[in-house]
């Protein structure tokens, strides 16, 4: 697989996940009764966390637009994102198949944006082995 390939799917896995966590903020408009049950799988208070769901997903789609241009600050950016949601994850496997979803579309993002940074290279080990 080229390059470029496992750029558009890391970015792909990155705006996708970047969308839902942004329209997260439609849960600060619903009535109390809704968001309730939400609440108590939560380890913070609902607004915070849908403001830090924001300000991820938009970081996460900025850095989608950066890997899909082949830009190294996206990758990169792409890297720490879902790395730092990898550490986090056990908190948020509370909340039931977002937080699934999150640690499978983060692994994906990952693995593929690793994939587009250091390619398909072989490490050698010994002159021997290269010839």
């Amino acid at each position: 697989m080229d390059r470029k390939t496992s750029a558009r799917i890391a970015a792909s896995s990155l705006f996708v996940l970047g969308f839902v966590e942004v329209t997260v903020v439609m849960l600060l408009f619903l009535p109390k009764e809704f968001t309730s049950d939400i609440s108590g799988t939560l380890p913070w208070e609902l607004g915070f966390a849908v403001w830090l769901s924001v300000i991820f997903g938009l970081s996460r789609l900025l850095a989608g637009y950066g890997t899909w241009s082949l830009r190294k600050w996206g990758i990169i950016l792409g890297i720490i994102l879902s790395t730092v949601t990898l550490v986090v994850a056990p908190s948020v496997y509370r909340a039931g198949i977002f937080g699934i979803m999150d640690l499978v579309l983060a692994i994906t993002a990952l693995v593929f944006l690793l994939l587009t940074w250091f390619g398909n290279d072989i490490i050698v080990t010994d002159k021997k082995t290269s010839e």
